[in-house]
């Protein structure tokens, strides 16, 4: 299955962050309350948000040195 089902903007900062295992998914609660969201993951879908991620954070921490001169 290879499909976005809804398509949404978040914004995420400092935030709570939980996540449960449901047989064979991973949810995340972002947030708490009636402020939060919820994204379901497969195992791969997480590896693959994971490994994305880690490149932009790379890229970001990147981008903030100072450059050689």
């Amino acid at each position: 299955m290879r499909r976005v089902e809804v398509g949404a903007w978040v914004r995420i900062d400092d935030c709570p962050l939980e996540y449960s295992v449901i047989r064979d998914e991973i949810e995340f609660r972002v947030g708490d309350g009636c402020d939060g969201l919820d994204l379901v993951f497969t195992e791969r879908g997480l590896a693959n948000l994971l490994a994305e991620g880690a490149d932009a954070l790379h890229a970001v921490h990147t981008a903030r040195e100072p450059a050689d001169t």
